[in-house]
């Protein structure tokens, strides 16, 4: 169940990535804004960047919302795989895969001994590299759930979270969370940025460790950005004010 919400969660994150950067352009930045002067269009205008805006502040929250067996989200995967043996598990079959890597050595001699020892020598590296990267699982595993558990309780997690509870998934006067712990500091612009940034090491982890295929989400970031900025830096208005 973990592989697979895994595989989810970075579907899921690569959309929010994607959102992200080009909030980065039409929110954070003068790109848009600076063309658009004092009129009705400016009307419009604040209505676009708050709607992309808000959907960025959902789909992060549904990463981060309470763990539950049929939400693909972080929380849910956390609770799966915060388990030693669960941990020991995912170690060994990281283990187990260099172990699995023998194969003939080339060039190949004609000495037979000295090809048996070559390729005895090969597996031998293969299991010593497996016990490394199956030690490294095990740290950045722990690693990604004592942060997550620290995003979960952190006041940057709740102000979102209150927000999106309150203002964007529903229309309440008061959440569940205000009147369990009573108000909470509203969430400022940014905050969404930060959680953001570090909920990527932790699903880059996650997918390498569980899954046990390596992403660099911070290439895909980089596409997102030079797609974000081929667009937008290519939009000209001209509004009559």
């Amino acid at each position: 169940m973990a592989k697979e919400k895994t595989k989810r969660v970075l579907d899921h994150l690569l959309y929010l990535l994607e959102l992200h950067e080009n909030n980065a352009i039409v929110l954070y930045s003068p790109t848009l804004s600076q063309q658009i002067p004092t009129s009705r269009a400016a009307n419009a205008f604040n209505v676009f960047q708050q709607g992309l805006h808000q959907i960025e502040i959902v789909r992060l929250c549904a990463l981060w919302d309470t763990p539950d067996p049929a939400k693909e989200n972080i929380s849910t995967i956390i609770e799966l795989v915060d388990h030693p043996e669960v941990i020991e598990t995912l170690a060994e079959e990281t283990s187990l895969h260099w172990r699995g890597i023998g194969g003939r050595v080339y060039p190949t001699t004609d000495d037979p001994d000295l090809q048996a020892f070559a390729e005895e020598a090969l597996q031998r590296s293969n299991e010593e590299f497996g016990e490394q990267e199956a030690q490294k699982a095990r740290e950045e595993l722990r690693k990604a759930i004592a942060d997550s558990r620290a995003i979960l309780n952190s006041p940057k997690h709740a102000s979102i979270m209150n927000l999106r509870d309150k203002h964007l998934a529903h229309s309440l006067s008061e959440t569940r969370r205000e009147r369990k712990v009573g108000p909470l500091p509203p969430m400022k612009y940014g905050d969404e940025r930060d959680v953001l940034n570090a909920t990527l090491p932790i699903v880059e982890a996650l997918y390498c460790w569980v899954n046990g295929t390596s992403f660099s989400l911070e290439d895909s970031r980089e596409i997102d950005r030079q797609n974000a900025t081929a667009l937008w830096t290519g939009c000209t208005f001209d509004v009559a004010e």
